[in-house]
């Protein structure tokens, strides 16, 4: 793999992962971790379809959903005491660039005048 191509896909996968942690997919994917965690744990101390209710229930969470829990609400609090501050550039009146329209007159040209009339170079084909 050439070094542009490598660099190419190394952007990709850089904006891919960078779109996911702002969106906040990196939480959903610590969650389902814990929850493959959890549910091994109560598999080995019961049924399986116990241990999926148990995962499930929200009435048993491990230390690691309860960390995640925490981590979530701790940047949404970051995310809206950000957000607090009211912009007021956006209130001021636009500028205009584009200068007035002119009226334009187009040139006219007389195509009557000119003096080219098309003839054949050979003469049409007649009919036997």
């Amino acid at each position: 793999m050439a070094v542009p191509q490598m660099c190419k896909a190394a952007g990709k996968w850089l904006t891919v992962l960078s779109l996911c942690a702002a969106l906040g997919l990196h939480w959903a994917a610590l969650q389902s971790v814990a929850w493959v965690g959890m549910l091994i744990n109560y598999s080995h101390s019961g049924s399986v379809a116990s241990a999926v209710e148990k995962t499930f229930d929200g009435n048993h969470p491990c230390p690691f959903c309860k960390a995640i829990s925490k981590g979530e609400q701790s940047g949404k609090k970051q995310e809206f005491q950000a957000g607090g501050k009211i912009d007021m550039d956006c209130m001021r009146p636009a500028r205009s660039y584009i200068p007035p329209f002119e009226d334009f007159a187009w040139p006219v040209f007389a195509a009557a005048g000119c003096g080219f009339i098309p003839e054949p170079s050979v003469p049409p084909p007649r009919m036997a």
